[in-house]
């Protein structure tokens, strides 16, 4: 099969099927065999606090973020296609927020990155990329400069009080802003593009 956007249009799963199997695999096997059985269980769970007090953000923000790609890309393919990539999007929002926070945790605190093991960082990117399942349709648009714009400011604002954790109502706050930002900026990558944008088809 001769690889095209057209292809990939039609065949979706020759992108995805590849990145959930690598997710699958590092998050199953290895060290990281526990990370996969626990993440579904949190999402099996609901929007609890009993992780930490940011989680219940996290999983309204993944569930919201899941339903409205599958609304978007239902109107050009199947609706497992659309289900298997608007999940894959979830991990890739969820550790988006979670790798810009390790680095200033680390740069603040010397916290180690993902326990300082190359084999988690490894996991972590495993996360990070499974948006990609739906880049052929991603587009710009002026609610992802928006989401984007709100992410890097939420995050300096929060660097230059001195990046409290948990520490107070504007670290809460921050830390809410943040993290709904980053589901946003996944989400809209997959929303209609601008119509000035449209008109050149410019594309990722």
């Amino acid at each position: 099969m001769q690889l095209s956007k057209k292809s990939i249009q039609r065949n979706p799963w020759i992108i995805y099927i590849p990145l959930w199997a690598q997710w699958i695999i590092l998050n199953f096997t290895g060290p990281g065999s526990w990370i996969g059985p626990t993440v579904l269980k949190q999402l099996l769970s609901g929007p609890k606090t009993e992780l930490n007090i940011i989680f219940p953000i996290t999983w309204i923000s993944a569930v919201t973020s899941f339903i409205i790609i599958i609304i978007q890309l239902k109107k050009h393919i199947s609706l497992i296609n659309s289900i298997s990539i608007s999940a894959a999007s979830q991990f890739g929002a969820a550790f988006l927020f979670e790798f810009i926070f390790s680095l200033i945790a680390f740069q603040q605190y010397g916290h180690p990155i993902l326990q300082d093991n190359p084999y988690y960082i490894l996991i972590g990117l495993s996360w990070l990329i499974m948006p990609l399942t739906g880049i052929i349709y991603w587009s710009r648009n002026k609610f992802l400069y928006a989401s984007l714009f709100v992410f890097i400011i939420g995050f300096v604002i929060w660097f230059f009080i001195g990046f409290p954790i948990l520490g107070g109502i504007i670290s809460l706050l921050l830390n809410y802003i943040t993290k709904i930002a980053a589901f946003c900026i996944i989400t809209s990558l997959f929303l209609k593009k601008n119509k000035k944008i449209k008109r050149n088809e410019v594309s990722f």
